[in-house]
């Protein structure tokens, strides 16, 4: 069950009052979550547009979202954003995943062309892992980042599991990968705080550990696309 939150006033404990948007499909996790992000910023915007600059118009993935097309999507709306991966590409340790599997051949020259063009189409993105101190310091600056995870290891201390199963076709997979837009933190109970766009529940809680084993997950390449509350500058 979902606690009250408190704001202590010295950054213990912080929730950003953001906007639950759910996702329509069981493929769509990544585009609910930019909608979020849109949404908070008050971003003029309809399900619409979104779907169709994203899937038909700009970069052309169909129903397979990688976290470089919600950064290419960010710079198209003007969202001030940092993209940090592991893995400037598509991961070849991925190929035989069997999540990835059926579409990565498919994918991997559209993402690998994307990550080199990125810097020339004002898309920031930089290699390298970041900690959840990282994390929770983008945070207290009233910031948000949409983060890729393995649901199999993420679970919510305040909602079923079970009940959000039935958005996944592909639960006896090992890995299954989910977006998800991190809104907060408790350092006093070493709680994120997160919008899940699988679920009705306004807001999700998981530790500290657990969220840090979902995101570091094999499958994931620790992508996490940071977003701040500003105008992007770059043109």
């Amino acid at each position: 069950m979902e606690e009250e939150l408190n704001d202590t006033g010295d950054d213990k404990i912080k929730c950003i009052d953001v906007p639950h948007i759910k996702q329509i499909y069981t493929w769509d996790c990544g585009l609910a979550c930019a909608s979020m992000i849109l949404k908070y910023l008050n971003i003029p915007f309809t399900s619409n547009d979104i779907y169709n600059i994203q899937v038909k118009d700009l970069l052309r993935c169909g129903e397979n979202v990688w976290t470089i097309d919600l950064a290419y999507l960010m710079k198209h709306y003007g969202v001030s954003h940092q993209l940090y991966t592991i893995t400037l590409g598509a991961n070849q340790q991925f190929a035989q995943s069997s999540y990835y599997l059926s579409n990565f051949t498919k994918d991997e020259d559209r993402i690998n062309n994307m990550f080199e063009k990125a810097g020339e189409n004002g898309v920031k993105v930089e290699k390298r892992s970041i900690s959840i101190e990282d994390i929770i310091d983008h945070i207290k600056n009233n910031n948000l980042a949409i983060c890729l995870i393995d649901w199999l290891k993420l679970d919510c201390l305040w909602c079923s599991k079970k009940l959000c199963f039935c958005c996944f076709d592909i639960c006896s997979s090992p890995y299954v990968g989910h977006f998800v837009v991190i809104c907060g933190y408790d350092l006093l109970k070493k709680h994120i705080y997160y919008k899940n766009p699988n679920t009705s529940t306004e807001l999700c809680c998981c530790s500290f550990s657990h969220f840090d084993k979902a995101r570091q997950a094999f499958g994931t390449d620790e992508d996490i696309l940071l977003i701040y509350n500003k105008k992007d500058e770059v043109t």
